[in-house]
């Protein structure tokens, strides 16, 4: 028991001599203190290691948390430049679209001779679809009711006779070609003597699975002079087209069974397959 109340009492003791020498030390070394400061300096050379790792492992964290918060602010403006670009390439797409459909527009106001057809109001419009479909040869342009279009109105373009108007809707209108069967027009071939050889022009398009290019074929009396070269136009009559609108050059010429009649096979002037823009004649139309 004396033992141990003995050993109690030294380390009370030593305790105290220690705090007691702490105290003085710091008391002796505070900021305006001449005497040299041993236990803080040991205290410090103890702590350093430990300190330079914590401002070490600090320092990375830091560093990760501002280079996170880069990271996410240059992924944020890579994504709204990449909006920016796609929008200013899409507006450059329309931009050149408008520029060739206006150049292409320019090249058809180069108009075929027939100053009747081009006296009536009309309207320009650009194919927006095509369906060469088992029923029918069609287009769809971008002109409708709102535009003063009407079922029947003549297409064409600056070559010559596309079709006719046969659906409308507010914004757009569907066009039969004459390629097609059902888009039948009345004909005349000029010859050079100056006469004409009438008759009814009809488009040889093939219905069914695999859709076929189309030519024209007009059938007349076998005395009527229809000679390769010869220029086929609208005769005027049928009240759907206007007289004298260029529809193709007669590129052979034979006699039916029976010898009473003879077909003329007739090359469209225009190329159907490659038509982008058109002309919309607002006469007649119901």
């Amino acid at each position: 028991m004396a033992k141990k109340r003995f050993s109690f009492s030294l380390a009370a003791l030593i305790v105290f001599f220690v705090i007691l020498l702490s105290l003085i030390s710091i008391r002796l070394t505070g900021l305006d203190a001449v005497f040299p400061n041993p236990v803080g300096n040991l205290l410090r050379e103890v702590l350093a290691p430990l300190q330079s790792g914590v401002t070490s492992v600090s320092s990375g964290i830091r560093d990760a948390v501002v280079n996170i918060r880069d990271f996410s602010k240059i992924r944020q403006d890579n994504k709204s430049l990449k909006t920016q670009i796609d929008e200013l390439t899409k507006e450059n797409n329309q931009l050149k679209q408008k520029i060739l459909a206006g150049m292409r527009f320019e090249e058809l106001e180069k108009k075929f001779d027939s100053p009747a057809i081009w006296k009536s109001p009309y309207i320009g419009a650009s194919v927006i679809n095509r369906n060469p479909s088992n029923w029918y040869h069609t287009i769809v342009i971008n002109r409708g009711s709102k535009d003063g279009v009407k079922v029947n109105n003549p297409v064409i373009t600056n070559l010559g006779l596309v079709g006719k108007v046969i659906g409308v809707t507010t914004s757009t209108a569907e066009v039969i070609l004459i390629l097609d069967p059902e888009g039948q027009v009345s004909g005349a071939v000029r010859q050079s003597e100056g006469s004409a050889a009438y008759g009814i022009i009809v488009g040889d398009y093939k219905r069914g699975p695999i859709a076929s290019a189309g030519s024209l074929k007009m059938t007349v009396p076998k005395d009527d002079k229809v000679n390769p070269g010869d220029m086929v136009l609208t005769s005027g009559m049928g009240g759907v087209y206007p007289k004298d609108i260029p529809v193709g050059t007669v590129q052979e010429v034979n006699l039916e069974t029976g010898g009473l009649l003879k077909t003329a096979t007739i090359s469209p002037l225009v190329d159907f397959t490659h038509v982008e823009e058109v002309f919309v004649v607002l006469t007649g139309g119901k």
